[in-house]
């Protein structure tokens, strides 16, 4: 006795045609998506931004005062100040690194503080610092380097937070 043969969407070939398909597929949207991605800065010392900003020159000569410039500290990975929740740019972040912050959470006096978060991804997955406060400050090093970028979380009226090389 022979077995009947099965309808064609359930023979070998046309399933494994489909998981090759999929795969296929699958592949191609992943490298796009990767693509998309920040990729990490190459390797030697930050940009410096100078700013220079000149003063009109006085009659007379003498009495011109000198150039000031401002420049950023080479030790500065990213700093930002707000009242939302943001995301850094990507941090090529040193084997030892540190995160400063402040929060101001007045509005949220009567509730004994507001939530404040920072969370990362890539390198800094493992970050987690969370405080529910009306008023802090802290810092915290890290002794594990690498690419990623930062996530703030807060409901507090203002908030800053620096990171920094060592």
């Amino acid at each position: 006795m022979q077995l009947p043969n099965p309808p064609w969407y359930r023979r070998w070939s046309v399933i494994l045609a489909g998981v090759i398909g999929l795969a296929a597929i699958t592949a191609l949207l992943g490298l796009r998506g990767l693509q998309e991605l920040d990729p990490p800065p190459t390797s030697g010392p930050p940009p410096t931004v100078v700013d220079p900003t000149t003063v009109p020159p006085a009659s007379p000569t003498s009495l011109r005062q000198p150039q000031t410039t401002t420049t950023r500290s080479p030790d500065l990975l990213w700093s930002k100040t707000s009242s939302d929740g943001a995301t850094s740019p990507g941090i090529n972040a040193p084997p030892v690194w540190r995160i400063e912050w402040s929060v101001d959470c007045s509005n949220f006096k009567k509730y004994d503080g507001g939530n404040f978060k920072i969370t990362g991804d890539g390198a800094f997955e493992r970050i987690d610092i969370q405080l529910v406060e009306i008023k802090a400050s802290g810092s915290r090093t890290f002794t594990r380097g690498g690419y990623g970028h930062l996530i703030v979380d807060s409901v507090c009226d203002r908030w800053t937070v620096t990171v920094l090389r060592g």
